[in-house]
């Protein structure tokens, strides 16, 4: 459900609302972003969730199958947010991570040389809103993730259109 808290905390902070966790859940699943299988359901597929970004929320995503750090960084600094994949342990970031990957958090800015990024499944406020030195984000990074343009919605460039009228 991470990808799920991650998409929804997007459109909250686009639209100010945003659908609840499993409404975002079954649509998502009709895209076959999740399907399920015999151990239960398997964790996000990037390619239909793009696809079902686009098509009901208006918000367009691009999947990353190879995201480094400086893309992350780039995307960012493009005023994009990033869905990130990394390892759960960054909600405990003086641990060292076993592995990378396998959970998303969302990053949503920089500043100096922070990453800001929101995770659903913090256990604490700071690990919920919290920011880590660039380097210490990367040891975490598995890598791969999905960018959200909010600035190239068509909601947001319908809104655009109607106020330059």
């Amino acid at each position: 459900m991470c990808g799920i808290a991650c998409l929804r905390m997007a459109l909250l902070h686009r639209d100010g609302t945003a659908p609840d966790l499993f409404e975002l859940l079954t649509g998502a699943r009709h895209y076959n972003a999740y399907t399920e299988q015999q151990d239960g359901i398997r964790g996000l597929i990037y390619a239909p969730f793009a696809q079902y970004t686009l098509n009901t929320h208006d918000l367009p995503a691009q999947v990353h199958p190879e995201l480094t750090l400086d893309d992350t960084i780039g995307l960012l600094e493009g005023g994009r947010m990033v869905m990130v994949s990394v390892s759960k342990e960054i909600r405990r970031p003086q641990t060292d991570p076993e592995r990378r990957g396998g959970h998303l958090v969302l990053a949503i800015g920089l500043w100096r040389d922070h990453i800001f990024f929101r995770n659903p499944s913090g256990h604490t406020p700071q690990a919920r809103e919290a920011s880590l030195p660039i380097d210490r984000f990367g040891a975490f990074s598995g890598g791969r993730g999905v960018s959200l343009d909010l600035s190239r919605s068509r909601r947001h460039s319908r809104t655009q259109q109607g106020a330059s009228r």
